[in-house]
């Protein structure tokens, strides 16, 4: 599956968090600030009770595979200064974090890295 075969899956935000999102998006111009921000643009802003079904946000665990490689990981979504990658903590503002920003288990989201080549990751489960 390439990069660009895949249409955006619907990406979904708290109220709670979408206003810290917000800031934490605009506060560089690393692929990750970025990626997060145009997320954010398209996000569907509900209550936690509205969405259709579970999906990622802070502090949510979440396991995800990366499909160019295979592998898969389970990490904890956090803000940058609780990141702690061997603790299994990612930032919401490095690259896969703002891309696991909103899934729904089954969804898949890609990006080119920072390399220009494609990143492809699939969420297979999401715990609030």
């Amino acid at each position: 599956m390439l990069a660009q075969d895949l249409k955006p899956p619907p990406v979904y935000v708290t109220e709670a968090d979408y206003e810290r999102l917000s800031n934490l998006a605009g506060l560089g111009r690393t692929l990750g600030a970025e990626l997060l921000g145009r997320e954010l643009d398209r996000a569907i802003v509900v209550r936690p009770e509205e969405a259709p079904q579970r999906f990622v946000r802070l502090g949510s665990a979440v396991t995800y595979r990366e499909l160019t490689s295979g592998e898969a990981r389970r990490v904890t979504l956090v803000c940058p200064d609780q990141a702690d990658i061997d603790a299994g903590r990612l930032s919401v503002l490095s690259p896969v974090g703002a891309a696991l920003l909103g899934l729904c288990a089954g969804a898949a989201f890609s990006w080119s890295g920072a390399d220009g080549r494609p990143r492809v990751v699939e969420i297979e489960a999401v715990e609030v």
